[in-house]
């Protein structure tokens, strides 16, 4: 009777931690971040969430391409403390590189993990940088 107890109490615990709210780190304007898949960035007034790579054909770097390939960044934009959220997407290569927003340019820096012939790349690995700065 005390291991189920014990159980259902862990089951209770475990099921509360994955509704946690994501912690949201900070980054400055002009200045680059970098961003796994699911995490958000504050950067002034502006909130971004790296949502994922729906498509990547970046050329292989163990290859020589006639293209260098691009892959697609998927990001969730909106304003502190608004329920207003848009998704953008930009591109590594193939324009747009960068985005704007509510007086906000978001800037493509960069694409990790790089891509290797005869890997796949697992969706949560990719990490993106960014830079954010405001249009004047």
């Amino acid at each position: 009777m005390r291991h189920t107890i014990l159980g259902i109490v862990l089951m209770g615990v475990v099921s509360l931690a994955g509704c946690a709210p994501a912690v949201i780190k900070e980054a400055q304007l002009d200045q680059p971040f970098t961003l796994y898949v699911r995490q958000s960035v504050q950067v002034d007034t502006l909130q971004i969430t790296f949502l994922g790579v729906p498509s990547d054909s970046r050329c292989p770097v163990d290859v020589e391409c006639v293209w260098a390939g691009n892959a697609e960044i998927r990001l969730e934009v909106s304003l502190k403390e608004s329920a207003d959220e848009t998704v953008l997407t930009i591109n590594s290569h193939a324009g747009p590189t960068e985005a704007l927003y509510a007086g906000y340019r978001i800037r493509f820096v960069s694409l990790k993990p790089e891509r290797f012939s005869g890997r796949t790349i697992n969706p949560a690995e990719y990490r993106v940088t960014l830079i954010v700065s405001r249009v004047p």
